[in-house]
């Protein structure tokens, strides 16, 4: 009987604060302690707070705990300027989501105009003013179906996304040259930096080789001082010759 007393007065005990705890929820509850008050979001660019909220579907007033976090991440993921997404609660009553977008790349002309991110997964044109600055591919089937938020498996999209990738590596000197992508049936993919200067035609294969040879031929023209613009067109596509034709 003596060692029921210690095991009474800790069960007595316990219960006491489970009752106490109890208490506290339903109070807090009452005073709406843990709801949604505040949210906080971070990462984003082109998407505006206000969308990302309302992607998310939480909202002010929210139950802390009721919160399905799982399902406001699916409806993010499925914006398609969202690549991933983090969502996380601070009590009492903060909402954070941190979102990292897809970043356009490039933009192309079909029926439509799309941009595309470093994967070749389609995007809506941006609001921002940074699509003034992508490059513009043309030249493709106008009748290609694109879908937002869907990767393209295109092989000519895929075959150009590529080597911008690989251009872009090289610094912004060479990256110039691929303002303007059009791809040709005959010559194959054709870039421009704008319309003063000449068209540079790559071809259709060993693009990455092409532009290695390119970029070593406008960095001797830059240390020679030569204007490319006196140029009317050059040519990479044969047998890593540099083949330049001057202007009349």
């Amino acid at each position: 009987m003596q060692d029921a007393k210690p095991t009474l007065r800790v069960l007595f005990g316990l219960t006491l604060f489970i009752v106490f705890l109890l208490l506290a929820l339903v109070y807090c509850n009452y005073q709406h302690v843990f709801t949604v008050k505040h949210i906080d979001v971070s990462g984003n660019y082109e998407l505006d707070e206000k969308d990302i909220v309302r992607i998310s579907g939480i909202k002010r007033g929210n139950e802390m705990f009721s919160l399905d976090l799982s399902e406001a991440l699916q409806r993010l993921t499925a914006e398609p300027y969202v690549h991933h997404a983090y969502i996380s609660r601070q009590f009492p009553d903060v909402i954070k989501i941190h979102v990292i977008e897809r970043q356009p790349m490039v933009l192309i002309d079909l029926r439509e105009t799309y941009a595309l991110d470093a994967f070749a997964t389609v995007i809506p044109l941006p609001r921002k003013s940074q699509s003034k600055a992508l490059p513009v591919i043309k030249g493709i089937d106008p009748e290609l179906a694109m879908e937002a938020g869907k990767i393209t498996v295109h092989p000519d999209i895929l075959h150009v996304i590529h080597f911008v990738n690989y251009i872009h590596g090289l610094g912004e000197e060479i990256a110039l040259y691929c303002n303007h992508i059009s791809w040709s049936e005959d010559k194959g993919w054709i870039i421009r930096p704008g319309t003063e200067y000449p068209y540079i035609y790559l071809g259709k294969e060993d693009l990455e080789k092409r532009i290695d040879i390119l970029h070593a031929f406008v960095q001797e023209m830059n240390e020679n001082n030569i204007d490319m613009r006196r140029y009317r067109y050059i040519s990479l596509r044969y047998n890593g010759q540099v083949i330049v034709r001057e202007k009349l």
